[in-house]
């Protein structure tokens, strides 16, 4: 029943899944087109120069793309069980709510990190051919906030979704806002190195908080 649960998932995300992967590779290859036309006009020396003596960071188009892909996919999830109450039926099948919703949330979860996985390799094995290890290193370190930022918008967004009432889903929207804030504090490289285990432990603090809200719209507590 669980994989059931897990395909009816899959056909409902699976098109975003494939479009977010696509766009964040269209996005990374833009992303490489210009700098190796940076680097046929000035060279790797200059560039090396540019990131560490004046603290540039190449990748920086990449910003916001994570936290789009979350905030997008957990809308694709749990609108629809929400609007057309998909949920009731979910509920009624022959597990535990617990088993369910967390089957929902942590498929979601699993394919929104197998694509950010997937980008990263893409971007280390680029990055390889061209810089020194430790500019790759403070590039993970400075990138990973942002997809970290991806997950967390994910399973807020999920929360809200999930939610039966206007008024907590305003607060949690705010609460969203506050904790995004901590991901995007500084663009310096690697800025995030000594705080990004922390940073990491956000998503997964969030993320059960959308069984709750369940619970409480199995009780008839909603507008």
């Amino acid at each position: 029943m669980t994989s059931a649960l897990l395909f009816k998932e899959w056909k409902k995300t699976k098109w975003f899944a494939i479009g977010a992967f696509a766009v964040g590779l269209a996005l990374l290859t833009y992303i490489f087109l210009k700098l190796g036309r940076s680097f046929r006009m000035v060279g790797l020396e200059h560039l090396w120069d540019v990131i560490v003596n004046r603290d540039q960071f190449l990748f920086r188009d990449v910003k916001y793309f994570p936290l789009a892909t979350g905030f997008c996919l957990a809308l694709a999830q749990f609108v629809p069980e929400m609007i057309q109450k998909r949920i009731k039926l979910s509920l009624h099948l022959p597990l535990s709510n617990r088993k369910i919703v967390f089957s929902m949330l942590g498929f979601g979860l699993l394919a929104l990190l197998s694509i950010f996985v997937l980008h990263l390799i893409v971007i280390l094995t680029f990055s390889v051919f061209y810089f020194p290890m430790e500019i790759i290193e403070s590039m993970v370190y400075t990138l990973l906030p942002w997809y970290v930022a991806g997950l967390t918008a994910y399973a807020f967004t999920s929360w809200i979704c999930l939610e039966p009432t206007w008024k907590r889903r305003i607060f949690n929207a705010l609460l969203m806002f506050a904790s995004l804030q901590l991901c995007f504090l500084s663009d310096f490289p690697a800025a995030y190195s000594l705080v990004v285990s922390a940073v990491l432990l956000i998503p997964l603090y969030v993320l059960p908080f959308g069984y709750f809200s369940v619970q409480r719209f199995k009780v008839g507590i909603q507008d």
